[in-house]
């Protein structure tokens, strides 16, 4: 039997569960069938009012999807997989625990794992649950979408006459990272990042006595033996654990799902209006112009980290090469998409200024970038 006192605390998780994943079932029951309505409309209402680009607005926000939702999903699967299976006190263990050396595993992180952009945000709001360093976790979220393996062959291959701007993606990247990361070191947020009921919700979780993290509560059990607590867990653990895991990845699912497609649709809109050729709404020979302009265009367009590299190829022709690195830097690290997922997690204050710090190094990265280029040709 659960004490009265945490009986309550149980009971109140799950009556504010409820509205959240009603919510989120409200919105898929009646977003998709608007969604069909709309993309069955698109062509007639395209001819009507052409000024509206309904039907391109559409194909865009059907491709991000099928851009963005298979990662979402492999995102869900590594951030449910670090809530079920990685413990604070495994991250105590083995995180390292110097600064100097989380930052190196942060960045090794970053090129082994071949993921992208949307993977990341949800795996680093459990690690930051679970008690990983927050500037290691910043400097791993800022990494990872720059410097992985998928990324780099990606602009190799797009920039296959110009095998330095793959080089300035990495070099860029990985300092990029780290001077964000120290600057969350050097000046520590005074309190948590991660929201209070994010907080209540990992506070609130059943701790295993045995080790096993099979999330029984022995306060029950207290005059048994430790050998029979073991037994008892042993046998159910894994079947605990799996149906735990499925149950993260239904809940993160659900909870992204809405934050992804209104991105998109925010995304498309933009792309849209672009049109076709963006530099050409650009003054092209200015570059604080230029990289302020293709900032942004990386931010609202929320491009995948594993196809930008095609689109900035499509851009070098006619924009200043450090703008294209900075499209190529920037939208990975940090775009719309991104920001939504990490404002449902996190705190305002610590987006903001995680965004700050994000785009003032991307700036000055880029204003270095447009000095050294010559030197790398």
């Amino acid at each position: 039997m659960l004490k009265p006192g945490k009986a309550e605390k149980a009971v109140k998780v799950v009556k504010q569960a409820k509205p959240a994943n009603s919510a989120n079932y409200l919105f898929l029951i009646a977003g998709v069938p608007f969604a069909a309505l709309i993309i069955a409309m698109a062509p007639a209402l395209q001819l009507r009012y052409p000024w509206l680009l309904i039907d391109t607005t559409v194909r865009g926000v059907a491709g991000l999807l099928l851009q963005a939702i298979p990662f979402t999903l492999i995102g869900v699967l590594v951030s449910a997989a670090v809530e079920t299976w990685v413990t604070a006190d495994f991250i105590e263990k083995h995180a390292p625990k110097s600064t100097a050396n989380g930052f190196l595993a942060a960045i090794i992180a970053g090129v082994c794992v071949p993921v992208c952009d949307c993977v990341v945000v949800p795996t680093f709001s459990r690690l930051v649950a679970r008690k990983l360093p927050l500037p290691c976790a910043i400097t791993f979220l800022c990494a990872v979408p720059v410097v992985n393996p998928v990324s780099v062959l990606a602009t190799w291959y797009a920039f296959a006459d110009a095998p330095a701007v793959a080089v300035m993606r990495v070099a860029l990247g990985v300092g990029i990272a780290l001077l964000v990361g120290l600057s969350f070191a050097i000046f520590p947020p005074k309190s948590s990042v991660l929201r209070n009921e994010n907080l209540l919700k990992n506070n609130l979780k059943s701790k295993c006595s045995c080790e096993l993290n099979c999330g029984c509560n022995h306060e029950e059990n207290q005059n048994s033996s430790e050998q029979l607590k073991t037994q008892n867990c042993t046998k159910s653990s894994i079947c605990a654990q799996i149906k735990l895991y499925i149950k993260h990845i239904h809940e993160d699912f659900l909870k992204l799902l809405p934050i992804i497609v209104c991105g998109t649709i925010v995304a498309s809109v933009i792309r849209a209006w672009l049109g076709a050729d963006p530099a050409s709404r650009i003054q092209a020979n200015n570059i604080w112009i230029a990289i302020p302009a293709m900032m942004a265009i990386a931010y609202f367009s929320s491009l995948c980290s594993s196809s930008d590299a095609v689109i900035a190829r499509s851009l070098a022709a006619s924009l200043p090469m450090s703008s294209v690195l900075v499209f190529l830097l920037f939208g990975p690290m940090l775009d719309l998409k991104n920001t939504l997922m990490l404002i449902s997690d996190c705190r305002g204050k610590f987006v903001l200024r995680l965004t700050l710090t994000i785009a003032g190094v991307c700036l000055l990265a880029s204003l270095f970038s447009n000095w050294a280029w010559g030197f790398m040709l």
